[in-house]
């Protein structure tokens, strides 16, 4: 009988080959399973010591249904389908793929900034649906270096995403209480401490936070309000970060200029949502994240958050950190070498 016990919620058919090797070294037994409700889920992590979680269980019941569980893996940067705060009082470290597709979101946010500024999509279909041949339709097109980017949430996308748009030269405005002084020196970017001044002073608003109660429609009404009429907002994180109903309002309203969506409060969306017909508004369908790289990245981060706390330490991409009030002393993770 193996010391470990790691059950793998996914599809079964998968051969976990990145998995295995960040934990050759450990005593192992791999369990996968593709749980159709909640009820089966929780039968099958019962007695496991950690999850590697790639599909969408996570509250609380299924949470404390676990006897032994040291680590919740998510394979994506979002987790807010986790119960986190029922995890730290069951004393369930909860972990993220953190850094497994920041340079992909940060890219799909230039993209949708560009995008933006040059009218790619809307003269596309000018052109696309009966050839009218009008470059004046869409302008003024202003100039990027002349324009100043604010972006909500300054972690791992956020800040490449100031490095990237960076090179052409954009005044950048940072909203993140959280984030520390010399983060803010070392990229060259101004912090601001009131969310609404982010939509009053900035011609383009990037919003990439965690989907949270704290920032659960942080972005609404009061924001757009505050927006010039020739700015444009770019959702790159989660859809419930904004108050949809009040973004579509906004922009029917012409209170700003146009939108960048890769994200929606109901996914899949709606093919009947008014945001999908507005010739102002450019969308994707959540793809942010995705290339080939993300897609194994992804396994590899979640995987080697599990060896880490099987092996005693603190994972590096910990979550809930109020959890260690209730563990033993973990020694820090260290930097290893990739097995895979």
């Amino acid at each position: 009988m193996a010391k470990y016990k790691v059950v793998f919620l996914g599809p079964e058919d998968d051969n976990l080959e990145y998995e295995k090797a960040e934990m050759s070294d450990l005593d192992v037994e791999f369990v996968k399973a593709n749980p159709r409700s909640e009820g089966e889920a929780m039968e099958v992590v019962k007695d496991a010591d950690a999850i590697l979680n790639r599909a969408g269980w996570g509250s609380e019941q299924f949470i404390k249904s676990t006897k032994n569980c040291k680590v919740l893996a998510v394979y994506s940067h979002g987790f807010n389908h986790v119960d986190a705060e029922a995890a730290t009082e069951h004393g369930m470290m909860i972990t993220n793929g953190a850094g497994m597709c920041a340079e992909e979101v940060s890219n799909q946010a230039v993209a949708f900034t560009l995008a933006l500024n040059r009218q790619v999509v809307q003269y596309t279909l000018q052109l696309r649906d009966g050839g009218k041949w009008n470059g004046g339709e869409f302008s003024p097109i202003e100039p990027l270096d002349e324009q100043t980017l604010g972006i909500i949430g300054f972690g791992n996308i956020g800040r490449q995403i100031a490095r990237k748009l960076g090179a052409w030269r954009m005044n950048t405005l940072v909203y993140d209480p959280y984030c520390p002084p010399w983060l803010i020196k070392e990229y060259g970017v101004e912090q601001v401490w009131e969310l609404n001044d982010i939509f009053k002073k900035s011609d383009y608003v990037i919003a990439i936070v965690p989907l949270n109660p704290e920032t659960y429609h942080m972005i609404g009404k009061e924001q757009f309000d505050h927006m010039k009429e020739s700015a444009y907002f770019i959702n790159v994180c989660r859809g419930s970060v904004v108050d949809e109903k009040d973004l579509i309002e906004a922009l029917n309203n012409k209170k700003f200029r146009g939108a960048g969506l890769d994200v929606f409060e109901q996914e899949p969306a709606d093919p009947n949502n008014p945001l999908f017909s507005m010739p102002n508004v450019i969308v994707a369908p959540h793809i942010a994240g995705q290339s080939t790289r993300s897609a194994w990245l992804s396994r590899r981060r979640a995987s080697q958050q599990v060896a880490a706390v099987l092996r005693g330490q603190r994972p590096s991409a910990l979550q809930n950190p109020a959890v260690t009030s209730k563990l033993e002393l973990l020694s820090s993770m260290p930097a290893n070498e990739p097995k895979l």
